[in-house]
Formats: structure tokens, C-alpha cells, sequence
């Protein structure tokens, strides 16, 4: 009977966690990189997004010209665009006046 209470528990725990959406995941690795994180691996754990979602984002992020990919000494580095810094202070004034 205490074993079927803790998986209620749980599911209980489950359905509280709140996942963010495809574009305030985009919208977080923007702000990282507007920050001045440049490499993937610090993109990724300052944005708290696994390998794999990080790399379809910064692909699709530099597709639409909000990031810019360049080597540095063999290594993969991002920064972003004038494009990309206009939306994330659009983004982050819109969270400004969400919250008046």
C-alpha cells in the first residue's frame, strides 16, 4: 500500500514540472550568447539544454541570422547577430511589461 502512495507521489511531481517552450529555449541560448558564452559546451550548460536540442537550435538560430558560427583554433564558437541582440531585447522588454 506505501509502495502505490509513492508512485502517486511521484506522478504528482511529474506533472508539476514545467518544460519551457522550442522558443524560450532559442530565447535562452540568445541571452547566454549575448552574454559572451561563445562555445557550444558553455552554451549549452549555461542554457541548461541538453547536446543534442542545443545543436538543432544553434543550427536553426544561424539559419535565420540570429547567430553567427566561426572557428577559433579548431573549435566551434557563436555570437550573435545585431539581428540576434534586437530580439533578445525585444524578448526581454516584453517580459518587462508582462510582469507590470
Amino acid at each position: 500500500m506505501a509502495q502505490a502512495q509513492y508512485s502517486e507521489k511521484s506522478v504528482e511531481k511529474r506533472h508539476a514540472i514545467v518544460r519551457r517552450s522550442a522558443f524560450e529555449v532559442r530565447m535562452d541560448i540568445l541571452k547566454v550568447t549575448a552574454e559572451g558564452c561563445t562555445r557550444p559546451t558553455q552554451i549549452m550548460y549555461r542554457s541548461n539544454t541538453s547536446w543534442t536540442v542545443l545543436q538543432e537550435n544553434l543550427e536553426s538560430l544561424v539559419e535565420s541570422g540570429f547567430l553567427r558560427r566561426g572557428l577559433d583554433q579548431s573549435r566551434m564558437e557563436y555570437a550573435i547577430t545585431e539581428r540576434g541582440s534586437a530580439i533578445v531585447r525585444d524578448y526581454l522588454n516584453l517580459i518587462e511589461l508582462a510582469k507590470a
